[in-house]
């Protein structure tokens, strides 16, 4: 608006509020049609990889305690793309059925190297609901991800990092 103003000035004229008034309604619009910023993939609608590795950084860096009621859950598959990344529509579902089963854990997940990645607080109840994610996966119809298999890293053994986290053996 300032600026808007300093051109009215230059040009030694008075403010005109209609034109501020369009100017202001032209600006919501085009705002309205701009993607939200997010934290989201758009493919799985999980968090992107960039999100989860500060999520990451937060726990094991932060309140002291933090790490140590945290772990990493690594949910990979043994199926073979050939180097291949899964249909957009295989990863809606996946993102879908990982968004569902964990609901309501506070758990953070996020598709990469061919793995869901889940960090999560540690719990009786969030241990059962990760092995419902599991299941839930390999159920998926046609999927051509194959079996599952699931490893848990607790977050205080080890120098778990932004960008230095277990790949599947």
């Amino acid at each position: 608006m300032t600026d808007f103003r300093a051109l009215f000035d230059a040009a030694e004229r008075d403010l005109d509020v209609d034109a501020l008034q369009s100017l202001a309604e032209g600006w919501a619009e085009g705002a309205e049609a701009l993607p939200p910023i997010s934290c989201t993939d758009v493919y799985t609608g999980l968090a992107t990889t960039a999100h989860f590795q500060r999520h990451l950084h937060e726990l094991v860096e932060g309140s002291p305690g933090a790490a140590a009621r945290h772990a990493l859950a690594i949910i990979g598959f043994t199926g073979e793309l050939e180097g291949r990344r899964p249909a957009w529509t295989l990863l809606v579902r996946l993102g879908a059925v990982v968004q569902g089963q964990l609901l309501g854990t506070g758990a953070m997940a996020t598709y990469r190297a061919s793995a869901i990645h889940i960090v999560f607080r540690v719990c009786e109840a969030n241990l059962l609901r990760l092995a419902q994610c599991k299941a839930a996966v390999e159920m998926l119809d046609g999927c051509p991800l194959g079996s599952a298999r699931m490893t848990l890293h607790p977050l205080e053994e080890g120098p778990i990092s932004a960008g230095n986290w277990p790949e599947l053996p």
